[in-house]
């Protein structure tokens, strides 16, 4: 009988420890993002204000987001992996492109993007990308002069990589 009770009392007791762990301690590492804002697009040669979309969820153990990403009414990019200072990858089925260099703050959800995909450059500016040309999508900015200061100073966050 005691040895009954002794397994009964604890069975209650991990099942107290198992709910508060999930009461108080455990948190889901997913956080859905929504951003639809105004973004500008800048270079050397060109400057365009556009809208920029980014659905999905961050994830806060891998450190990264996954989801859509759009730009202006005719360009989305379905399938999207971002990771704070390194790169935004596409994919499109099992087809895989590097837009680019990538800033992300997943905390004031703001982004900054270079496009270093020839197809994509294209589409943006009507020019064909010369592997120099430096082209930019900040987010949320109105003028390049937001656009840059965004920039900056999401180059400041540290990235995962960093010590």
């Amino acid at each position: 009988m005691k040895k009954q009770r002794y397994m009964l009392v604890l069975a209650i007791l991990i099942i107290i420890v198992f709910i508060a762990y999930f009461t108080f301690w455990w948190k889901d590492p997913y956080k859905e993002i929504k951003l639809d804002s105004p973004a500008f697009i800048y270079s050397d040669h060109f400057n365009k204000t556009t809208r920029l979309t980014l659905e999905g969820n961050y994830n806060r153990d891998d450190h990264n987001f996954q989801g859509s990403l759009t730009i202006g009414n005719n360009i989305k990019l379905d399938h999207v992996i971002i990771l704070h200072g390194a790169l935004l990858i596409s994919y499109e089925g099992s087809e895989r492109t590097s837009v680019g260099p990538v800033f992300f703050d997943h905390k004031q959800v703001r982004i900054s993007v270079e496009i270093t995909d020839p197809g994509l450059y294209k589409l943006l500016t009507s020019e064909s990308y010369d592997g120099k040309s430096k082209l930019v999508i900040s987010s949320p900015a109105t003028t390049a002069e937001e656009a840059k200061t965004v920039t900056e100073d999401l180059m400041q966050i540290k990235t995962i990589f960093d010590k």
